[in-house]
């Protein structure tokens, strides 16, 4: 009676070892766990235990202690938190904080209960886990179907934890719990093997939710039988999770979750103590209709998302609005969801595209030509006015500055099976020294003779709509705001006259300088911009505006471009400080500088340099581009090469553009003049 008795106080003191039975009254892991812990191969030692528990609860068992010897214990002690740790044989007791300030050491479990914890290659192949909605979820069953519908069940501790052993089963695998409120939660993963972490929260449960909602149906019936409603590959959950990682973003990072790749909302493994990503689940709520709706609150934001699903086309569709008492940033996005073997094998073969691309050009390094690039290109591409020819020379000239690529699919905004055209979402990182920058690259796609080629999105001209949040600098300044900016770059000769035109009214387009491309070829310019927007006249996300551009001798082409998401958070420079073509450096290095903005989770630093060989409006003059410069996410500071010539001729004027984006398409833009 006293073991069991010290057992019920231990779970009450919310005591973080995992060997507290949820509410059973026993001293017992949950029965999976039990029944390996007899496979083991090694046997656990103290020593080996206690090791195990600094680094999984640090913040019980913080910092690193020595052993010490008290007979009959082994045991440790931690100042920091006045707790201590021991064992006596092969048994486990805690005292101090941890356990309420009961005068005598708890018992929480025997070493061999814990021996598949500390050394789950000893027992077979197992899912573990936590379960959490903001507090520890404790004492309730979580079932375990494989995609046969066989079953196992856990009783979760007192920390949320969970163990199953998963031989014989065959993945993917989707769990339940009912919380003591009566809230269903689900999860799911694809893995198998040892220690498979597969986490029970409300983000879980919208991943499962929406795989099957995008397919019209309910996760209450594919739970009741799977193998008529199949869970979803890794592949699948990671379509779905990078719709849920991107509206939960900003508060991840913003809490020190750690999470950056979709999946990981699933298999991180935390702790549930109100912080990482519990703090992000104190603060989330979600709710079920027609669709989804997340609500997080805290950090001086207030973000509220609205999740739909389109069965016909096996879409999902995320928009948010972030408020603070400063600022406003509004995002929508939409992808595939791969629900149909044909939409995976053409996910997965694109994949292997981009994977060849990314080999061809590390092997190649600086000997880069665009000639290497041409088998990855479709015969017919055009892409922003280049031709294939052109776009692998400009290409090469990019990847062949030393910098190791690689690329994979992020998501899919459309795919067209029987024309053979995808709009891929690339995700690319390129690495150059100490740096490594990752960004979204939107590319088309074409089956070409049985395999995917990059396309281009088949345009006449470089054309770019962008809702962002404008910073003026340096030798100009003013027009601050959130505006649309305009640019439409044609190759020379090809385009005449540029309209731009939206429900919300026209933007007044110009004629600006020649651009000269990496490629060399010759681009005219047309650009235009509102100037700041009143909160009542910023168009929405989505928002269509129709190019239209006038060609000598032919007809006009039109093109329809979707508004991106605005904000009102703009980012000045804090270096340099000068506005003379002297402070610009010309032939040499140029440190820039500034701070990262807050209600929004960044995806890309942009830092770049156009120099102007004579006025920024006339159409005589050349502009160029410096160097590429490789920054992270978080990078705060870059340092610029800016070219002291251009076309052959030399600089008078040089824009320092820094360009933030984030995750859901929010754009910072600040560019900062010095002549």
């Amino acid at each position: 009676m006293m073991r069991a008795g010290l057992a019920r106080l231990l779970c009450m003191a919310v005591v973080v070892l995992a060997a507290c039975g949820g509410g059973s009254g026993e001293v017992a892991n949950a029965p999976a766990a039990r029944a390996q812990a007899p496979q083991a191969a090694i046997a656990l030692t103290p020593t080996a235990l206690m090791d195990w528990a600094e680094q999984n609860y640090s913040v019980y068992f913080p910092g690193h202690s020595q052993d010490q010897a008290l007979a009959p214990y082994i045991y440790r002690y931690y100042p920091a938190t006045g707790n201590y740790l021991g064992v006596d044989g092969q048994n486990i007791y805690v005292l101090g904080p941890v356990s309420g300030g009961y005068a005598a050491p708890y018992f929480v479990g025997t070493m061999l209960e814990y021996t598949c914890q500390v050394y789950p290659q000893n027992c077979g192949s197992t899912v573990t886990g936590t379960a959490a909605a903001g507090a520890p979820i404790a004492g309730v069953t979580v079932t375990l179907k494989d995609s046969a519908n066989n079953i196992v069940t856990a009783v979760t501790s007192a920390a949320g934890t969970y163990t199953f052993s998963t031989d014989g089963l065959t993945a993917p695998f989707l769990l339940q719990l009912t919380t003591p409120s009566g809230t269903t939660l689900y999860s799911v993963t694809a893995d198998s093997g040892v220690a498979v972490v597969a986490n029970l929260t409300p983000l879980t449960d919208l991943i499962v939710r929406s795989w099957y909602s995008v397919q019209g149906v309910s996760a209450a019936t594919a739970f009741a039988n799977p193998a008529a409603a199949p869970p979803p590959t890794r592949l699948q959950a990671g379509a779905v999770a990078d719709v849920v990682l991107s509206v939960m973003q900003l508060a991840l990072n913003n809490n020190g979750a750690g999470i950056s790749a979709p999946l990981e909302l699933i298999n991180k493994p935390f702790t549930a103590d109100h912080t990482g990503m519990d703090s992000v689940l104190d603060k989330t709520r979600v709710s079920y209709g027609s669709g989804a709706t997340v609500t997080l609150t805290g950090n001086s934001k207030q973000q509220t998302s609205v999740i739909g699903y389109d069965t016909a086309r096996s879409m999902i569709t995320a928009s948010s609005t972030v408020v603070t008492a400063d600022n406003t940033s509004s995002s929508s996005i939409s992808a595939v969801v791969p629900v149909q073997p044909a939409q995976v094998a053409a996910w997965s073969e694109i994949e292997a595209a981009l994977a060849g691309f990314a080999a061809l050009v590390n092997s190649k390094g600086t000997s880069l030509s665009g000639a290497d690039l041409l088998p990855y290109l479709d015969p017919g591409l055009l892409q922003d006015g280049l031709n294939r020819d052109q776009f692998a020379a400009g290409t090469a000239q990019n990847f062949n500055q030393g910098q190791a690529i690689a690329m994979q699919i992020r998501r899919m905004a459309s795919l067209d099976l029987a024309a053979g055209r995808a709009d891929v979402s690339i995700l690319a990182t390129q690495s150059l020294g100490a740096q490594s920058e990752t960004q979204d690259i939107a590319f088309f796609f074409q089956k070409v003779s049985g395999a995917w080629t990059l396309s281009g999105n088949q345009s006449i001209a470089h054309m770019r709509i962008f809702a962002e949040a404008r910073i003026n600098q340096g030798a100009y300044a003013g027009g601050d705001g959130p505006s649309i900016n305009v640019d439409v770059r044609p190759v020379q000769g090809t385009v005449g006259t540029v309209t731009v035109v939206a429900s919300t009214g026209s933007i007044t387009m110009t004629r600006g300088p020649t651009a000269v491309d990496d490629s060399g070829v010759l681009l005219d310019s047309f650009f235009g911009n509102t100037g700041a927007l009143g909160a009542g006249s910023r168009p929405s996300a989505g928002t269509l505006f129709t190019v239209t551009m006038t060609r000598p001798g032919t007809t006009a082409v039109t093109a329809t471009i979707a508004l991106n998401a605005f904000t009102t958070e703009g980012v000045p420079l804090t270096s340099p400080t000068g506005i003379s073509l002297a402070d610009a450096h010309l032939g040499g290095t140029l440190d820039v500088s500034w701070a990262l903005p807050t209600t929004y989770a960044v995806s890309r630093v942009n830092l770049s340099a156009l120099v102007f060989t004579g006025s920024q409006s006339n159409p005589s003059t050349f502009q160029c581009e410096s160097p590429q410069v490789v920054l992270g996410a978080t990078a705060t500071a870059g340092t610029l090469n800016v070219p002291a010539t251009c076309n052959g001729m030399p600089v008078v004027s040089v824009n320092i553009n820094l360009s933030i984006s984030g995750v859901n398409g929010e754009r910072s833009q600040t560019i900062y003049l010095l002549q």
